[in-house]
């Protein structure tokens, strides 16, 4: 068996949402962000969301739950960990997102790409067809599509996308979970 794992980075191994909902209180106390996977939202928060993927607060999300513990135990089992975002190609925010990933995660991640701004990773997964690679998203339409292409989707649950079901989409409360689903 191949060991691929492969990962959206915002709300599966980063918390994103914790540190956006700090971006909006301090930029527009007013706004309130909903659904962070649904960029088809009020046209304020989508564009403040863009700002915040282009801004240095990037540079310093959190770890999301035990995403720190378990990646290296994957890592340590002889797992390819590869990573893909999409936040958009600006290069300063990309490079202070990937430094944080290394800070974080060091010497884990195989590669980390970026996609545009709330772009579908189709195109991304779909070299990874029928690899048997796993795949984990926060995403339902790219958890949908990892799970087509023939990979082994786990959706890491969060407030906003627990209400659908998709035959072949696993959902999952951490990455506890995952590793003791794929490695036991």
């Amino acid at each position: 068996m191949r060991k691929i794992l492969l990962t959206d980075l915002d709300g599966v191994v980063l918390d994103w949402s914790g540190r956006f909902d700090e971006y909006l209180k301090m930029y527009s106390p007013t706004s309130k962000s909903m659904d962070p996977t649904v960029f088809e939202q009020t046209d304020d928060i989508a564009q403040h969301m863009k700002e915040f993927n282009r801004s240095a607060w990037i540079g310093y999300l959190e770890p999301l739950r035990d995403a720190c513990e378990i990646l290296k135990n994957f890592k340590q089992d002889g797992w390819q960990i590869f990573a893909c975002t999409a936040m958009g190609y600006d290069p300063y925010s990309c490079s202070l997102c990937k430094k944080n990933i290394e800070n974080l995660f060091p010497y884990i991640f195989v590669r980390v790409e970026m996609t545009a701004f709330g772009e579908p990773k189709h195109n991304w997964l779909s070299q990874w067809r029928d690899s048997g690679a796993v795949w984990v998203e926060d995403k339902w339409a790219n958890a949908i599509a990892g799970a087509d292409f023939g990979l082994k989707t786990f959706l890491m649950k969060h407030s906003y996308n627990t209400k659908h079901d998709y035959q072949g989409v696993e959902k999952v409360d951490n990455w506890t979970q995952i590793y003791n689903k794929v490695t036991l």
